[in-house]
């Protein structure tokens, strides 16, 4: 917000002795006068104090009165369950036929005189030109930062990355010296890219858990294949272990627009300054990796979180692939759902650490049953389960499978 358009709104609330606010397009609250006039309802307390959102039911008010398509001054109706109990009088702001934002003007029980409307309706062109610049200046440094943190996540050397690092700081994109993470979004796993919807939606959503932010701990950034949010660790909105329900939040609303996709999210290990956001970027890149791998109901996986994965996805996917695995795993792996009922008893019995008692009570089966599985094991691979070297090449061999597609999600097997 500039300090035109706070003046402009200053000076149109005192001429006509009102309550007035500016919101863009969407509804995003811009500026209000600053000295109160008259009534003050619940709605504008609340849009005062919480303006980075605008609640749901106040949109659907809003859009129910036609506020996307007016062209002229319009009065919604009063709904006393969102807190409007004072009549309003709403004024598009349009230039060239484009809507870019609202004037809102609390009449209370008088409405506004002719000549006060005269006054509001001499406001709006300045108005217009105050929001057409604003908006212009806040594309060309959104674009300028998305710009330099492409170059901060992909920049091949350190110093291209420190000199990203620094411009974002000097230009005021963000601020200095606090830890930072990223969180990674993918629509699909074949990697393919986004096509313009694709792009559209998820960019969109990006930029609407960013509103959540504190301005300058964060930035947006759609790439070929997948979309991201570069944040501080220490943003007094959601710093710290709060980034997860966030991403949750992300990931739930890219599903409700996208629902034929298959969004997933990865969080990167925090990195201890900007310039080493590339650390936490190849992270959740890993993070997401293992999500699509193992499947399950939570689509949202920290780097942290990973355990063994976490090694395993550091080798390079063109060396990753069946050669890896133990012959006799892949062998029992592919022999139907007798061979997928061993090959549960043999991940849960290495997971068990050789625990029979604990095994047979996770599969609800009697040590006997569990006994002639193993040997059926041994048997079928050539594997010595009584051989630590070999527990260690066949648990390694069943994390391997998951992690290239070789055997099925948990929870997403047609056999199970």
């Amino acid at each position: 917000m500039t300090s035109e358009l706070q003046r402009l709104v200053d000076a149109l609330g005192h001429k006509i002795q009102r309550n007035v606010t500016i919101d863009d397009a969407r509804m995003r609250q811009l500026a209000f006068s600053s000295h109160e006039y008259g009534p003050v309802d619940r709605l504008r307390r609340q849009s005062i104090f919480q303006q980075r959102d605008v609640r749901p039911e106040v949109l659907a008010w809003t859009q129910a009165a036609g506020a996307r398509t007016a062209v002229k001054p319009f009065r919604p109706p009063l709904d006393p369950q969102i807190g409007c109990t004072e009549q309003r009088l709403v004024v598009p702001i349009r230039r060239q036929g484009a809507l870019l934002g609202y004037v809102w003007i609390v009449e209370g029980g008088t409405g506004l005189t002719d000549t006060e409307l005269e006054t509001v309706l001499k406001t709006i062109d300045p108005l217009a030109v105050a929001l057409y610049r604003d908006q212009l200046e806040e594309e060309f440094s959104r674009s300028k930062a998305r710009e330099l943190a492409q170059e901060l996540m992909v920049a091949g050397d350190a110093a291209a990355r420190r000199h990203a690092a620094g411009e974002l700081v000097d230009a005021g994109y963000f601020v200095a010296s606090e830890p930072v993470c990223v969180v990674l979004v993918t629509l699909d796993a074949d990697g393919r890219g986004l096509s313009d919807s694709e792009r559209d939606v998820l960019g969109g959503w990006l930029d609407r858990t960013g509103r959540r932010l504190s301005d300058r701990r964060h930035v947006c950034l759609v790439r070929r294949e997948h979309g991201l949010l570069l944040l501080s660790d220490k943003d007094p909105m959601f710093g710290g272990k709060e980034k997860v329900s966030l991403a949750r939040d992300l990931v739930s609303s890219i599903l409700a627009d996208l629902p034929d996709r298959d969004p997933y999210a990865g969080i990167g290990s925090v990195a201890a300054d900007l310039a080493d956001a590339h650390s936490s970027y190849e992270m959740a890149q890993r993070a997401v990796r293992v999500a699509r791998s193992m499947g399950g109901p939570d689509r949202v996986v920290s780097h942290e979180e990973l355990g063994v994965y976490g090694l395993l996805t550091r080798i390079p996917d063109r060396e990753l692939d069946e050669t890896c695995l133990p012959p006799g795993l892949l062998r029992l792996i592919r022999s139907g759902p007798k061979g997928a009922q061993l090959v549960d008893t043999l991940e849960a019995f290495l997971e068990n650490a050789g625990d029979v008692q604990t095994t047979a009570e996770q599969l609800f089966v009697h040590r006997t049953t569990l006994y002639y599985r193993l040997q059926r094991i041994e048997e079928l691979t050539g594997a010595r389960l009584s051989d630590g070297e070999d527990r260690l090449m066949y648990h390694l061999g069943l994390k391997i499978a998951r992690l290239i597609g070789v055997r099925h999600p948990r929870g997403d097997d047609p056999e199970a």
